[in-house]
């Protein structure tokens, strides 16, 4: 019941700020193409989930040192790759699509917002609730939960439709599955999760023309569920058990 309590109350308060925050942004006239203030919701959730709950000895943990090399070329690396041959096969076999072009100091800018919008989700995903579940129930149910929560959170695809909706959050599994593989054993480490989600939207926006396309999404959702399915297979020790270690770590 505990376990429950505390991703209702995360997910509630994730919603919350983030409806603030997208209020704020119009308000304010920022412009989301540079900067995603809402994607600092489940962020500010986290910390507040740490200072309401401080009886849980939850930490979070941001450190750049003690990961290997691996985790951050993979975590850059997958998403970019995986990109890339969605970029050629919805090209080739479903419809043309092409780069958007832009000038350099917008594109520097407009990764800089996909950096720290990033930061700000994994904060609370990754960070919070994947470190929450991971040390009380096994990474096979954990990683879907979050999967799940996560692509509902993206409340701007309802426009699209059911179906749109269903691939998202088939692709919000998958991508669950990879980050849970390579924070665990890193106390959940944020940095890596962080990289690896700033990789998926710098790799969408080569794919920007054909985003609210249902066959991309379907394309992408069936890819990243396979990429769960080896990644899980191949680490079947770390899935099936509980992470005492997903309680340490440093803030």
């Amino acid at each position: 019941m505990k376990t429950l309590s505390r991703v209702v109350v995360f997910y509630g308060a994730a919603f919350v700020f983030t409806i603030i925050l997208a209020i704020l942004q119009q308000v304010l006239g920022i412009d989301p193409e540079k900067i995603s203030m809402p994607q600092f919701g489940p962020g500010l959730a986290a910390l507040v989930m740490l200072l309401a709950f401080r009886r849980d000895d939850l930490k979070l943990t941001v450190a750049f040192k003690g990961v290997p090399l691996w985790k951050y070329l993979a975590a850059a690396g997958i998403p970019i790759g995986i990109s890339m041959i969605l970029f050629l096969i919805y090209g080739r076999f479903v419809n043309s699509v092409s780069i958007p072009p832009v000038d350099a100091p917008s594109i520097a800018i407009m990764l800089g917002g996909m950096l720290l919008g990033a930061f700000g989700e994994e904060l609370g995903w990754r960070g919070y609730l994947q470190k929450w579940l991971g040390s009380r129930l096994n990474g096979l149910i954990a990683f879907p939960i979050v999967g799940i929560l996560w692509g509902l959170w993206h409340v701007g695809n309802y426009s699209n439709g059911p179906a749109y909706v269903l691939f998202f959050v088939l692709s919000t599994i998958g991508y669950s599955a990879v980050m849970a593989w390579l924070i665990q054993g890193d106390h959940y480490n944020v940095v890596p999760a962080c990289l690896f989600h700033f990789a998926v939207n710098a790799g969408f926006f080569i794919l920007k023309d054909a985003l609210a396309d249902v066959r991309l999404m379907a394309l992408n959702g069936f890819v990243w569920l396979g990429a769960a399915v080896v990644i899980v297979l191949l680490n079947r020790k770390e899935f099936l058990g509980r992470h005492k270690e997903s309680m340490e770590g440093g803030q």
